[in-house]
């Protein structure tokens, strides 16, 4: 919040306004389109996950999930409030421990930190000569190591108990072990670790070209390889839970980052907003359907 705020204090809003008023209106409604299409294969990879642990939900009725998580992800911070709502419906609707539940929206976060990091070192060994800028190397051997950190904590029974051991609650340490056994179970599913990998990486980089028509629309032409390297990292930025939808955070990420290649702060601040105005729409309507339907269904 303090950086929206703070955002809007160094933002010239008549500029900003006019970048907005003139956008492409066909070229910002294929974007969205693009969004939709992005968030139906989010969809399909919790599907396979779950699967991967033998809880079948039918598709309709996990779209209806997954929907209504998208509304708690606009109202808590990052993407915490609508992975908690999935978890429990679901968990609720299949008559399952949580914990397993649980594992499958762990990994569906980790696999799509997965398909970005590809995208961003694939990205950076044939662009880097344009960008030519250190600290993304810098940013990006962090979040290398970051996915280790984490591949290790879901994957290896070694690592996982070196880190949680010294957890002092009993029980919160018996829910993480229980977690931890359902996500170490994929290394016995090495297809479907793949399919959703596979998916992360056509999300990740759709995500790269959704932005890149979203820039289209609002009159910035950059070349498509900035969007595949610049992109990522954003969204990366949008995983702290710090900030509501991750406004602030990706604002100030697009502003920095998309300046370093020469783009004015109204326009990278006008592409970042209307992203989160794409995840307004796909919030509000996981809103209603969660009060018309899944809310009236526990009454």
């Amino acid at each position: 919040l303090a950086l929206l705020i703070f955002l809007f204090r160094k933002t010239d809003f008549k500029a900003l306004f006019e970048v907005i008023r003139h956008s492409d209106g066909p070229k910002m409604s294929l974007a969205f389109v693009i969004f939709v299409f992005l968030n139906i294969l989010v969809l399909l990879r919790w599907h396979f996950l779950l699967k991967g642990l033998d809880i079948h939900v039918a598709l309709p009725r996990l779209f209806l999930s997954y929907l209504s998580s998208l509304f708690f992800n606009l109202v808590l911070p990052s993407t915490l409030g609508g992975d908690t709502i999935r978890t429990l419906d679901i968990a609720d609707h299949t008559k399952r421990h949580s914990s397993g539940i649980l594992a499958t929206v762990i990994l569906d976060r980790l696999s799509g930190f997965f398909g970005l990091i590809t995208i961003l070192v694939f990205s950076l060994i044939f662009g880097f000569r344009v960008l030519k800028d250190s600290s993304i190397l810098i940013v990006t051997f962090l979040l290398l190591a970051i996915m280790l950190f984490l591949s290790g904590i879901m994957f290896s029974r070694v690592f996982f108990h070196g880190v949680f051991k010294f957890l002092p609650f009993k029980k919160l340490k018996d829910y993480l072990y229980r977690i931890h056994e359902s996500t170490s179970s994929y290394k016995n599913k090495i297809p479907i670790l793949i399919t959703v990998w596979t998916l992360s990486i056509i999300i990740q980089g759709g995500l790269s070209f959704m932005y890149y028509f979203v820039a289209q629309a609002l009159d910035v032409h950059l070349n498509l390889i900035y969007f595949l390297i610049l992109v990522p990292m954003i969204t990366a930025f949008c995983v702290i839970p710090i900030s509501i939808g991750g406004l602030g955070v990706r604002d100030t990420a697009s502003i920095v980052l998309f300046g370093k290649v020469g783009l004015m702060a109204e326009k990278a601040f006008a592409l970042s907003l209307s992203n989160f105005g794409f995840m307004l729409v796909l919030g509000l309507l996981g809103g209603i359907s969660y009060v018309s339907i899944l809310y009236r269904r526990r009454l």
